[in-house]
């Protein structure tokens, strides 16, 4: 056994660890049936080679999905095929018991009706084609082919188009966003009811009530947080995320900050992962566990922490300089004996997030002239701050992670757990077959992005053995 596994076994992280694989059974596999829906028919599809879906919570609004299943040539070219211009798509999924036959009666079966997009460089041409002149039985009994289809949820279909605009007086940033993007969007109706059934709105840091706003007609209701933030009196200090998502069962827009790691400390229902060597657990069946707002997860596959060593800071800036508009309509200066002086305090913003430590603190002035609105200014500063985890979550379960998740990762470094604080920007998951198991059990994997705290902690360095002694 490795050294870096004894030392593992005997840290602080191996109790919880221990924890999560020995503790509740945790239902691990998956069930998919999925239904085909066309102009004319609903058609029933069993054979499912893998489901994949990304959330880039950082740069768009929705999340994107991709079926790969089979069926007969001869269902493909008179069932599908004709009707491609306009398709729907249902997935059932099912949590089965750990040995992958039986269903867990604890766990809701989850059904998701989507836009299906025909992309036909993916999928085999047809038209003109002497397929047409063979008969449909012929043709499935011949040929089984392999159909990729893109999905779209269909209550956000209908959302990314809506748009919205007028103009508010006195109206705080908060007050606007749920007027906007949650009042419109509840108008929109999918199946008879409201394509959104809420919002989850993370308190904004900015406060302060907006005089006068004036929302252009014609900007989409998906835009609104944005454009506040940019053009506006702003929202947050750290950045601005809008996600439409399914999370526990409801319709929800979120509405976050993408770079604030103090979420962690607050009540929301939050995601610790614990790295864990790989040697010491390769092949990990049970991965997470809940412990109230607190789901634990033990990561075993690759991993990747990079950030820029404060190289954005210094090409870039860590801090801001900028004229404060606000100011210019009051009384910017002092009546001296000597006549009027500018007071430079109650002109300008002068912000340094972080002092350097070779005390080389730049702080550009912002772009643009003077502003009312400093929260774009400090949210790139914050960016620039940030460091980057990747990882893999084998056995995962996705429906977990909501946009923005606020989250803590944990690793061992000489002995001692290190502790980052981070959100949850962007997830990719993967269902495919598990072989050993019946024809229909699939198993997840997600690759999961986190911008986290830069690691600041150093090591302690040997007092003996050193280059030259």
């Amino acid at each position: 056994m490795s050294s870096q596994s004894m030392t593992f076994e005997h840290s602080p992280l191996w109790p919880e660890v221990q924890s999560i694989i020995s503790g509740p059974s945790k239902k691990i596999l998956y069930d998919y049936k999925g239904t085909l829906h066309t102009e004319k028919e609903d058609l029933a599809i069993w054979d499912f080679n893998s489901i994949e879906v990304v959330r880039d919570y950082l740069n768009n609004i929705g999340e994107t999905a991709t079926v790969v299943f089979r069926m007969g040539m001869g269902d493909y070219v008179n069932r599908l095929f004709p009707y491609r211009q306009n398709l729907e798509f249902t997935i059932k999924r099912t949590a089965l018991e750990e040995g992958g036959s039986n269903r867990a009666k604890d766990e809701p079966v989850q059904v998701m009706r989507y836009k299906a997009i025909f992309n036909t460089s993916r999928n085999p041409p047809v038209g003109g084609s002497e397929l047409e002149t063979y008969h449909a039985e012929d043709l499935n009994v011949s040929d089984m082919v392999e159909i990729h289809l893109e999905l779209v949820d269909r209550a956000l279909e209908p959302l990314r188009i809506k748009t919205t605009g007028g103009a508010f007086a006195n109206v705080k940033p908060g007050d606007l966003i749920r007027s906007l993007l949650a009042g419109e969007s509840s108008k929109v109706l999918v199946d008879g009811k409201p394509a959104a059934q809420g919002m989850d709105l993370v308190e904004p840091d900015n406060k302060e009530p907006i005089p006068n706003a004036i929302i252009p007609h014609g900007l989409k209701v998906t835009s609104v947080p944005t454009f506040i933030q940019h053009q506006l009196s702003g929202v947050y200090n750290r950045g601005i995320g809008t996600y439409f998502q399914t999370y526990e069962g409801k319709k929800l827009w979120f509405v976050y900050p993408t770079y604030d790691t103090e979420r962690f400390d607050g009540k929301d229902k939050k995601m610790v992962f614990y790295a864990v060597p790989q040697e010491k657990l390769p092949q990990l069946d049970k991965s997470y566990m809940k412990e109230g707002n607190v789901i634990k997860v033990a990561v075993t596959a690759q991993r990747r922490y990079t950030d820029s060593a404060e190289l954005d800071y210094m090409n870039e800036g860590s801090g801001y300089r900028m004229p404060d508009a606000r100011a210019y309509m009051k009384k910017p200066v002092k009546i001296t004996e000597n006549g009027p002086q500018a007071s430079r305090a109650e002109l300008n913003h002068e912000v340094i997030i972080k002092e350097r430590s070779d005390g080389l603190n730049y702080a550009p002035i912002a772009q643009g002239g003077p502003s009312s609105n400093p929260f774009v200014e400090r949210s790139k500063v914050i960016q620039r701050s940030m460091a980057q985890i990747d990882l893999v979550w084998e056995n995962s379960d996705p429906l977990l992670i909501y946009p923005g998740m606020p989250c803590k990762y944990i690793y061992l470094s000489q002995g001692k757990a290190i502790s980052l604080k981070g959100t949850i920007l962007f997830v990719h998951s993967f269902s495919a077959k598990v072989e050993k198991y019946n024809a229909s059990a699939f198993r997840m994997t997600c690759r999961v992005s986190i911008a986290c705290e830069a690691q600041t902690k150093r090591p302690d360095l040997p007092v003996k053995g050193a280059v030259g002694d």
